[in-house]
């Protein structure tokens, strides 16, 4: 089997190349131990290069809008892995084998634009029709932080412009293929706990009921 960039990253952490915290550490050695496990009767996943690789093509194709000029995503190692991982994996009915994921780490640095990543990836590419996608907070301003990244990803990219339609006074966009909205909510505004989706980005989880 061919290197691809979330193993390759892995193997650097795993190999001390790469400085990381406990669990990374600990989630890169579980990628590798379980590409030698995959497709066994015991372990019914296995890993998707082309997925994996097709989340990361698409986010480097993603125009910056924020600072001086407009400039190209460039993903650093961890976001390869994180968002490689979660997309790359597997299981035999070619479902992605994981559904959720718990990111822990400092002010400032990037959990909201990874999450501006990924909301637009799964509402209008990865083959979902009519979802409802969310950016969750117990305030509303907080709420939209990770919805505005969306947005900003969408109205400085012509191509994106074409797929997706942006209601900012609504908190809304709407993606014109898949027929998927991702909306901003909040629990002043009215949150209840019975919403259904393809997509919730939750901010400050401790915060919630």
């Amino acid at each position: 089997m061919s290197k691809d960039r979330v193993t390759e990253y892995a193997e650097s952490v795993v190999n001390g190349e790469i400085r990381s915290g406990k669990l990374h550490l600990l989630a890169c050695q579980r990628h590798l131990n379980d590409l030698k496990r995959q497709n066994t009767t015991d372990f019914p996943y296995y890993w998707d290069i082309k997925a994996s690789e097709r989340i990361l093509e698409y986010a480097e194709t993603l125009t910056i809008a924020e600072g001086g000029k407009p400039r190209k995503v460039e993903l650093i190692g961890s976001q390869i892995f994180d968002l490689g991982c979660r997309f790359g994996w597997k299981n035999k009915k070619g479902f992605r084998r994981f559904r959720r994921s718990y990111i822990c780490m400092g002010r400032q640095n990037g959990k909201t634009f990874e999450n501006g990543i990924l909301g637009t990836y799964i509402g209008g590419f990865a083959g979902y029709n009519h979802g409802k996608l969310f950016t969750v907070a117990t305030k509303k301003r907080q709420a939209r932080l990770a919805w505005e990244e969306m947005a900003k990803f969408v109205t400085i990219d012509p191509d994106l412009g074409e797929l997706f339609r942006v209601k900012d006074y609504k908190s809304t966009i709407e993606a014109l293929e898949t027929k998927c909205t991702i909306e901003a909510l909040s629990r002043e505004a009215g949150l209840d706990d019975g919403f259904r989706s393809i997509f919730s980005s939750i901010d400050e989880l401790h915060q919630h009921k």
